[in-house]
């Protein structure tokens, strides 16, 4: 009787997690694409919808394959960055003084807050706690971390060259404390949004419908790209050959660790412009 109703549940829930797995690509892909496209910068209510809408649809989907979310590359360590980094954008936000419906208190930024806190409770109820991180893990973060640093500096590689002949004339102090805390402000932004989505439950539903992983690879790098067109013609190199290699890079980061996590680091590297606090440290050398 109990095999009889799990087979009765089971396509069920693959059919809610399809619906859900669908409203996060349409969020990320035509939705995104289109208030960047339309709506004026100064207008930040449709980004702020899409990253509450996110965050939302995320955390529904970790709880629903709680049972199962080592299918979807999410163990201890990527999950307390989902869990705990996330609001943290709000708070700095708020810091910098930006005028931004994500900033602490506003709206938009209490939702996430609370999304987080909700996520939180109900994993704690579920028997989730906070857990080492295994040593295979924490030597893919420090691949991750040399991922994002390499990429971060390739992508800026011109302004990193002519920097260098300069490099003695930085001052750690000042380029210490903006650019990690610039760091922060993306690990808690865009990887906690694309992250569980293209390298996590797109890859883990796919691979669930019996798809081979190298065309798996593949797509999400393709869908990675294509959710970026908005570079395409104002910023055609990075567009045409640096989000692509990375959607590669941090899809094989997943792929091969098996973890979202060392991509999470290595996509906040990346966004985050590390290569000027390489120079920073590099002027004590």
């Amino acid at each position: 009787m109990g095999t009889e109703i799990f087979k009765t549940l089971q396509p069920r829930h693959q059919q809610i997690a399809w619906f859900v797995l669908s409203l996060l690509l349409l969020l990320r892909l035509p939705f995104t694409i289109i208030i960047i496209f339309l709506l004026p910068i100064e207008n930040q209510n449709g980004s702020a919808i899409y990253e509450v809408g996110t965050y939302l649809l995320t955390a529904f989907l970790v709880l629903w394959e709680y049972d199962n979310l080592s299918d979807f590359h999410i163990e201890t360590s990527a999950l307390a960055l989902i869990i705990f980094l996330r609001p943290v954008q709000t708070l700095i936000l708020n810091y910098w003084g930006v005028d931004s419906p994500l900033a602490f208190p506003n709206p938009f930024g209490l939702m996430l807050s609370a999304i987080s806190i909700g996520l939180f409770i109900a994993l704690w109820r579920k028997g989730w706690r906070l857990t080492p991180v295994s040593r295979a893990t924490l030597g893919w973060l420090i691949v991750g971390l040399f991922a994002g640093i390499f990429v971060s500096v390739l992508e800026n590689l011109k302004l990193f060259s002519s920097s260098l002949s300069h490099v003695h004339s930085f001052r750690i102090a000042p380029v210490l404390v903006p650019t990690s805390l610039n760091l922060l402000y993306h690990l808690s932004f865009a990887p906690i949004n694309e992250e569980p989505l293209f390298r996590g439950f797109l890859w883990g539903y796919l691979r669930r419908r019996q798809w081979n992983e190298t065309w798996i690879w593949l797509l999400q790098g393709g869908l990675f790209t294509i959710a970026h067109v908005y570079f395409a013609s104002q910023y055609p190199v990075i567009f045409w050959i640096f989000i692509p290699f990375s959607g590669l890079l941090l899809g094989w980061l997943a792929w091969r660790a098996r973890t979202i996590a060392p991509g999470m680091l290595a996509h906040a590297l990346i966004n985050g412009s590390v290569y000027i606090l390489i120079l920073g440290l590099l002027s004590f050398v």
